[in-house]
């Protein structure tokens, strides 16, 4: 392998896919799905968070609370009285016109630095915008931040309540969530439409055959073009998140599937760029396997809940992108640890690995007469 000559191959094909309206489009579709989601998930779930905070020592952690949600409002309380008379003592009120209420005590970040344990009190309204999985979360965000500033020290005394608890999780957060993974395995097609185009275009062309004579070898032709067509799947996938607001819940476990996802698709293109030999049988092909993508990633998540005797439910689950939108819905939703996505990563791990061994045997026969494709 000539890095040189890898770089050089990756530098030329960057620029080629920026000048090509078609990629380019490839490229756009993604996030402009992407920002529709984004739309339809606002217009169903939109809701201004109304927190009362009683918090006199101004500590970060009403931050950290408040940036769980995408809009909020915060009212200050002038007593800690103030804010258990409109959620009742213990949560007993069984109405009330806030969402969030938050007590903390005025020398909370200095007592947990001096290894005190300050005590927080943390109130959320079911019947508003609240779910029990949101509660949780908000009590994870508000011990994680009393470990960083008293880290080695025990955490705070936190306790919590919650009045109307809903008897199904939050339409509007679930929506989110769901939306974000099908929105992260739809912008795989990139890296599935890029490769073979790219691979394609050295054979239509005819300058397979020049390159050959260059230092670069076949190998570094393939690693070159497998690199660009990466770094623009990768790229696009993480702007998808950051469009829909994914990067939550286990955030190394969403990044895990989303490099899973962009190898199971370049592996996968690589494989149609051996198999075809025009770019339009390629692009047909790839608009199939669209599907394969997209219909899965729908049954993942709740509505596979809702529709578990399914038969289509059943049968999409053979197909490795279900996997990647199931197990990046659920990382989303912080359901599971590493153990528990073992299977989910296994199996888009082994199907990425066998597409590149096929991929591989054909391109070693391929490789022994490229001097003349």
């Amino acid at each position: 392998m000539h890095p040189r000559s890898v770089l050089a191959i990756a530098r030329k094909d960057a620029i080629d896919i920026l000048v090509n309206k078609s990629t380019m489009t490839v490229l756009i579709m993604p996030i402009a799905l992407a920002i529709l989601f984004l739309f339809i998930s606002k217009l169903i779930g939109g809701h201004t968070t109304n927190m009362l905070v009683y918090n006199p020592g101004h500590s970060r952690v009403v931050q950290v609370v408040s940036s769980a949600f995408d809009s909020v409002k915060i009212t200050e309380a002038s007593s800690p009285a103030d804010v258990t008379a409109a959620f009742g003592p213990n949560g007993t009120h069984k109405d009330s016109s806030y969402d969030v209420g938050l007590i903390v005590p005025a020398d909370f970040d200095h007592a947990l630095q001096t290894g005190g344990h300050p005590e927080v009190s943390l109130y959320t309204n079911g019947s508003n915008n609240i779910d029990q999985h949101q509660n949780m979360l908000l009590q994870a965000a508000i011990t994680n931040y009393a470990r960083q500033v008293a880290n080695p020290q025990p955490p705070l005394e936190l306790t919590a309540a919650m009045i109307n608890p809903p008897p199904t999780t939050n339409i509007g957060n679930t929506l989110g969530m769901y939306y974000g993974a099908v929105s992260l395995v739809v912008s795989f097609i990139v890296g599935l439409t890029l490769m073979p185009g790219l691979l394609i275009e050295e054979k239509e062309k005819k300058t397979l055959r020049m390159l050959m004579v260059t230092p670069a070898s076949f190998t570094d032709v393939i690693l070159g073009k497998l690199l660009i067509a990466l770094g623009y799947q990768l790229a696009l996938s993480l702007i998808v998140l950051v469009i829909q607001s994914a990067f939550t819940g286990q955030i190394p476990l969403v990044l895990l599937y989303t490099l899973l996802g962009s190898c199971f698709s370049l592996a996968l293109g690589l494989l149609l760029g051996c198999i075809f030999s025009t770019a339009s049988a390629a692009g047909a092909a790839g608009g199939m396997v669209f599907f394969i993508y997209l219909v899965p990633a729908i049954f993942a998540g709740p509505l596979g809940t809702l529709l578990v005797n399914n038969p289509i439910a059943q049968i999409v689950k053979v197909l490795p992108p279900y996997y990647m939108a199931e197990g990046a819905y659920n990382a989303m939703q912080s359901q599971g640890s590493l153990s528990s996505n073992l299977l989910d990563i296994a199996i888009i791990a082994g199907s990425t690995l066998v597409l590149l061994l096929i991929a591989a045997w054909l391109l070693r026969r391929q490789s022994s007469v490229a001097a003349t494709i």
